[in-house]
């Protein structure tokens, strides 16, 4: 047995989903000194917004059904558990007709931000840039709507999954 495979694959999967949700931080660190505000997020949005395309490739990989908001919520929500681990804690329920609400109970992000004594408020920008591209890769016919937030200081993340306004 190589070291490799000494490790537990649950523990393996704990440790990179723990790596994966304090990426935000490091980069925060990192950067901070020698970008502006402006600069640095818009560089953190382009990074999460590469990882939430993953979402969609996942999704697709493992034949996830993507027709409606109920099932684009479920693939997000199962993908995004896969990419951030356990401590990714969520439910989804029907809201109005053709939509669906994800409600996320517990985020990796936030758990790391405070483990680090940052502001949870700083993992948001990750966080909705993921989203933000995440459902539409998901199924080009659906948006989020964010009514609360863990980071901001909310209770619960609540993200509805709504029909895109056709332009």
């Amino acid at each position: 047995m190589d070291a490799f495979e000494r490790i537990p694959v649950d523990v393996r999967w704990k440790l990179a989903a723990r790596e994966v949700s304090a990426l935000p931080l490091a980069y925060r660190r990192a950067i901070r000194d020698g970008a502006d505000d402006q600069l640095y997020n818009e560089i953190e949005r382009a990074v999460w917004q590469e990882q939430g395309r993953e979402a969609g490739v996942i999704a697709r990989a493992f034949g996830m059904p993507l027709g409606d908001a109920r099932e684009v919520a479920e693939a997000f929500a199962a993908a995004t558990g896969v990419l951030f681990g356990p401590e990714y804690q969520y439910e989804i329920r029907d809201s109005a007709p053709g939509e669906a609400v994800l409600t996320v109970r517990k985020c990796a992000m936030v758990v790391r931000a405070k483990e680090q004594g940052e502001n949870p408020l700083v993992v948001c920008n990750a966080c909705h840039a993921y989203a933000n591209a995440a459902i539409p890769d998901l199924n080009r016919g659906y948006t989020p709507t964010y009514m609360s937030a863990i980071c901001a200081g909310d209770g619960t993340c609540s993200i509805a999954v709504k029909p895109a306004r056709q332009e």
